[in-house]
């Protein structure tokens, strides 16, 4: 058991185990970081069963006590286990070079959806689907992409859309928000002084706020929607990252969701939209 993922391997005994057992299993995997904190108690009113109950299932998948199965929990959460982060050295080939980049992404992103919480991905669907218009914030590299992407994703669903990596840009339309507007953060450390700043000044406007973020960021307690991540930070400047292509993989989740959301005739306008993008230039216009 020391080697495997507890998420994953609890979905798969979940048809297996009693149905007590199986409320248990239910609420850990819809309410992760409520499984890691609570106690006995705490579990077994939430899940409606019997302290022993809880017991069993902690023994059914494995582990040997409640505290045991915090433990390995916690070990999976972190990365310790599922994620694997391989360093590149100067003397790889590069084939190797390949493989090491390549299973590392593959890792992280398995991870992120063993571990991404659907209810909150289910509210941002919903916020984004109903909104005035939408504003994307996030600062470097890696978020800086990650809110350009998203911009493009939400204006062909016909979303007036923004993204500002500026600090300056993102204090100052965060002061125009407005109710039915969402104010969306991206950062994977949730430490940026201008992006809390800016998320802070849209919340007191009355604007929804939506964080993609990972879990213990200062960001997750200051929106109302936090969309939390479990993903360890880049350990040098070697080693692959892999946050910033579990972003994109989230943000295309949810831009599809609130696609699914929309009525026929904005299905319509998308496909137009989509035809016209990729029409060929005529001869005369070449």
């Amino acid at each position: 058991m020391s080697q495997l993922n507890l998420i994953p391997h609890i979905r798969k005994l979940l048809g297996e185990l009693r149905p007590a057992e199986q409320k248990v299993a239910e609420l850990v995997l819809d309410d992760v970081d409520f499984a890691l904190h609570a106690s006995i108690t705490e579990l077994a009113q939430r899940a409606n069963v019997s302290e022993p109950s809880v017991t069993r299932f902690c023994r059914a998948v494995g582990t040997d006590g409640l505290r045991d199965f915090k433990v390995k929990l916690a070990q999976s959460l972190s990365g310790g286990l599922s994620y694997s982060q391989a360093s590149i050295e100067r003397d790889d080939t590069t084939a190797t070079l390949v493989e090491k980049i390549f299973h590392t992404t593959i890792s992280g992103i398995q991870q992120a959806c063993d571990t991404i919480q659907t209810v909150e991905l289910e509210a941002a669907i919903r916020a984004i689907s109903s909104a005035r218009r939408l504003i994307f914030l996030g600062v470097g590299s890696g978020s800086g992409l990650a809110i350009q992407d998203a911009m493009l994703r939400f204006l062909r669903l016909d979303i007036p859309t923004s993204a500002f990596a500026d600090g300056h840009l993102q204090r100052l339309h965060a002061g125009l928000a407005e109710p039915g507007d969402v104010v969306f953060a991206i950062s994977h450390a949730g430490r940026s002084p201008e992006v809390n700043d800016s998320i802070k000044i849209a919340r007191k406007r009355g604007a929804t706020t939506i964080a993609l973020t990972n879990a213990g960021a200062p960001l997750v307690a200051l929106v109302d929607i936090p969309v939390i991540l479990h993903m360890p930070g880049t350990v040098d400047p070697n080693t692959p990252g892999v946050s910033r292509i579990v972003q994109l993989c989230v943000i295309d989740a949810i831009s599809i969701g609130v696609s699914l959301r929309q009525d026929s005739v904005m299905l319509e306008k998308l496909r137009r939209a989509k035809a016209a993008l990729h029409a060929s230039p005529s001869p005369k216009e070449a």
